[in-house]
This record gives structure tokens, C-alpha cells and sequence, in this order.
């Protein structure tokens, strides 16, 4: 007795699985071959430039040429390791930020640029060979600076959980 019904079980399990499943044919695109005429695929390869622009990865974004271009910055190189001393250029007196990048921003120290234009930092311990540093903006309370003035530039790098840097040297 228990073995029909367990053989009626399995044929309404069949049943209803084979009631579920749904079958295309090759003439409904499911069909591997032959491939599509266009390929879509990573990487493209397209003729021409603009749609090679268009569908490439990341997504380009033009920038538009009339955006206003944050003021340059430079750090004085060669920086070697061991140094304690780290100058450059930039406009006179924005409060700026060393940082060494290759330790996610660890802040190596704070100065304002001079009316020269020129700062300087002294650092309380040497720089180390083969890391990274760069300048960011640093507080501007109490200044007439706006800070949307230093978000774009083509000399500036954006670096996650970092921010702007308006320059990026490695450490000789």
C-alpha cells in the first residue's frame, strides 16, 4: 500500500515540474550560434572614437571647460626619505595639510602659505622612502576663502577616503 502511494507521489512531482518548465526555440535568440553582429562586450573595440567614449568603462564625463579651475599648488621635489623639511608653492595664505597617502592621510603637519607664496612644513618625524605625501586644503574658519573654490583643477588628485590633494609626490 505505502509503495503506490509513494509512486503516485514521484509522478505528480514529475508532473508538475515537467507543467513548469518552459521550452524556447533556437529561433527565439537562445541559440549560441551564430553570434550577434554587433558585440557588446568588455572591451569594446567600435571604429570610432566617440562611441568607443560613449560605451567605455568607467563612464567618461567630459568636464565642462567653463568650470572654474581651483588655484595650483606644488611641493618641491626631490623629497627623500629621512627629510624633516617639505616646501612649495601655492596662493598666499590658504591653510593647507601634509599628509602621507600611503597611510590613508595620516596628517604630518598644518601651516598657512606665506604672502610669498611659498610654505613650509617641519615635520616631527623623518618622511619614509617609497610612501606617498600630498597637501589638501586645511580649515579655512575664520578666512575669507570659500571652500568650493579648491574642488577642481586638472592638476588635482582625488583619492578615496583622502579627499582633494592639490599635489602628490612619492617620497625618494
Amino acid at each position: 500500500m505505502h509503495h503506490k502511494k509513494f509512486f503516485l507521489a514521484i509522478i505528480a512531482c514529475v508532473l508538475l515540474l515537467a507543467s513548469c518548465s518552459t521550452k524556447e526555440s533556437p529561433s527565439e535568440g537562445t541559440a549560441a550560434y551564430p553570434p550577434p553582429e554587433k558585440a557588446t562586450g568588455y572591451p569594446l573595440r567600435e571604429d570610432s572614437e566617440e562611441d568607443e567614449i560613449e560605451n567605455s568603462y568607467p563612464a567618461y564625463t567630459e568636464v565642462d571647460p567653463d568650470y572654474p579651475q581651483g588655484p595650483e599648488f606644488t611641493i618641491n621635489e626631490p623629497v627623500k626619505g629621512g627629510d624633516i623639511i617639505v616646501t612649495g608653492t601655492g596662493p598666499a595664505g590658504v591653510p593647507i595639510i601634509l599628509v602621507n597617502v600611503s597611510e590613508v592621510g595620516l596628517e604630518l603637519g598644518e601651516t598657512i602659505i606665506a604672502e610669498d607664496g611659498t610654505y613650509i612644513f617641519n615635520l616631527e618625524s623623518p618622511l619614509e622612502t617609497g610612501h606617498s605625501i600630498g597637501i589638501k586644503l586645511g580649515d579655512l574658519t575664520g578666512t575669507d576663502f570659500n571652500e568650493n573654490d579648491f574642488i577642481y583643477s586638472d592638476s588635482y588628485f582625488v583619492r578615496p577616503l583622502i579627499g582633494i590633494l592639490f599635489d602628490l609626490v612619492s617620497v625618494e
